[in-house]
């Protein structure tokens, strides 16, 4: 892969505080004890039986509008043309009722301050992708746009300027994912993060895009670049890297502007 890997840099940063919900982006975002982005997934909407409530399982997810002061650790939520109504995050009680009328279902609002609510357990650290892929990935839709993919895909840490796919030239057959460092900040590459259905759905509405997976696989292994090496990819719906990030990392900080290396 020929590029100069001293210009790339972190150029975003979003974190999730309600799983499932719409991001905040940050210009600071501290590591957390368990190796987390501080306010990513802090927060996540359970059933009764324990199980995470998000798109795929609950359509009237895409209907709330929330809005966070992360400073404060509140959240609004639109009621109406004009009316807000006004939550701290700490009211675990009273915004596990509100979610139970909005959703329509008995939900509980849960909090893991030191991990959050990753998808995976085994790489919870923050995703991570180029501007640049995002960009190609909008191209193959003809009404979609770079932030409705970030809306979509809901990567926490976007690079650039850098190739479409540089990241997946981080993988190789039979040796371990290059690592990167980010700032002082040092994170392992754990694999290509498999997709689930909710990037096909529209971050508002919840209806499905037509054809978006099927155009997605197609145009992914059409354009994948030379640098990439399919070995590692068992199927092509997949974009951005599943991360982790060491227990020793902690209460350092990633911000807009900080250069990015690799390292084997």
């Amino acid at each position: 892969m020929s590029y100069e890997e001293a210009k790339i840099k972190l150029s975003k940063v979003f974190v999730y505080p309600i799983k499932a919900l719409p991001a905040v982006e940050l210009e600071t975002v501290r590591i957390t004890e368990g190796g987390a982005l501080y306010n990513d997934r802090r927060w996540g909407i359970v059933d009764r039986k324990g199980r995470m409530v998000n798109g795929k399982n609950n359509k009237r997810l895409f209907s709330l509008k929330p809005t966070f002061d992360l400073e404060l650790e509140t959240v609004s939520f639109l009621e109406g043309e004009n009316t807000r109504e006004t939550f701290d995050l700490a009211n675990l009680s009273g915004l596990s009722k509100y979610f139970s009328k909005a959703l329509k279902q008995p939900v509980f609002l849960k909090e893991n301050k030191k991990q959050g609510f990753p998808d995976d357990i085994t790489a919870s650290g923050p995703t991570v992708v180029t501007q640049a892929s995002l960009k190609t990935v909008a191209s193959w839709y003809p009404d979609l746009s770079l932030d409705d993919m970030r809306a979509r895909f809901r990567v926490n840490l976007e690079l650039s300027p850098a190739p479409a796919f540089w990241e997946d030239g981080l993988f190789k057959r039979d040796r371990q994912p290059k690592s990167l460092q980010i700032g002082d900040v040092f994170i392992n590459v754990s694999n290509p993060c498999a997709r689930c259905s909710v990037p096909i759905k529209h971050p508002e509405t919840g209806e499905p895009y037509n054809n978006f997976y099927e155009t997605f696989i197609v145009q992914r292994e059409q354009t994948r670049p030379d640098w990439l090496d399919p070995a590692c990819f068992d199927h092509w719906y997949r974009l951005s890297l599943n991360t982790n990030i060491g227990l020793e990392q902690a209460n350092k900080v990633l911000a807009v502007g900080d250069a990015v290396k690799t390292y084997e």
